[in-house]
């Protein structure tokens, strides 16, 4: 399973991670004083307090390159890699917190708690109490969009043109319907086949088809375009022309339709 949002890449807001979880070792040893620190002098106490703090930010120091190489090695971030964080930030602090602990803390005192016992009763209760923390603060610094979104380009739509005879059937994509034209009781459907224009004949009427696919523009009667073939307009004498790309198929315009078409194709932000 994939936790994308869990993994940062930045090395700057890594650092910030490390020192808010310090910040936050920090409030919880000065007040709530765990593991009878209480009952060290005040010296003593505030040494505890910095020291275990800096312990918490430098063991979180210490697993930045490892959690890159878990990434670079994946290319993704799961919930394995979490894991992995998770148990070596244990270990890790458990041992610098230890050195800290026997040596510095208590000065190498031979009465000193065993390794086994304060990893036990101090370091893994600690690291639980700052693990919703540390979620919570790489959730927030979480690279969301590390990884590189891949486009999906929609797929052109395929459409069925049908006539009265059941026989009467063109499957084509939409690009590939350039216009139609009524005759009679018939439409002819002009079409692209490997780039030659092409015309069936359908036993149908033009207002039918018209509703059927309201990507098409009315220009005339009996005339039904599609408007990503529009090459330009042209006028012959009294007449109104749009020209179709494919061998510039001249299709009439009317007047009922001229006002729409202008719109469409001359000031399409109007």
């Amino acid at each position: 399973m994939q936790i994308q949002n869990f993994y940062i890449q930045s090395i700057r807001k890594q650092l910030l991670v490390g020192f808010f979880i310090g910040f936050w070792l920090f409030l919880f040893f000065y007040y709530v004083e765990p593991f009878d620190m209480y009952q060290l002098p005040k010296p003593e106490r505030l040494l505890a307090t910095f020291g275990y703090t800096i312990v918490g930010m430098l063991s979180y120091f210490v697993t930045i390159p490892l959690q890159r190489l878990l990434y670079k090695t994946a290319g993704k971030w799961t919930l394995v890699n979490e894991g992995i964080l998770l148990v070596s930030l244990i270990v890790i602090s458990g041992g610098i917190a230890y050195i800290f602990f026997k040596f510095i803390l208590l000065e190498n005192d031979p009465y000193a708690h065993s390794f086994s016992y304060f990893f036990t009763q101090q370091v893994i209760p600690t690291v639980f109490l700052l693990l919703p923390v540390m979620i919570f603060l790489r959730w927030i610094f979480g690279d969301k969009t590390v990884t590189e979104s891949i486009s999906v380009e929609p797929k052109e739509k395929n459409i069925v043109i049908k006539g009265e005879n059941k026989a009467e059937v063109l499957h084509l994509k939409e690009a590939e319907l350039v216009f139609i034209e009524s005759a009679n009781n018939y439409v002819k459907v002009h079409y692209l086949l490997q780039n030659e224009l092409k015309n069936e004949l359908f036993r149908n009427k033009i207002s039918v088809l018209q509703e059927e696919f309201p990507f098409l523009l009315k220009t005339h009667r009996s005339f039904l375009i599609n408007p990503i073939h529009f090459l330009e307009w042209k006028r012959e004498s009294a007449q109104t022309i749009l020209l179709l790309k494919p061998n510039l198929t001249q299709i009439p315009v009317s007047k009922t339709y001229k006002k729409t078409l202008i719109e469409k194709f001359i000031n399409p932000s109007e």
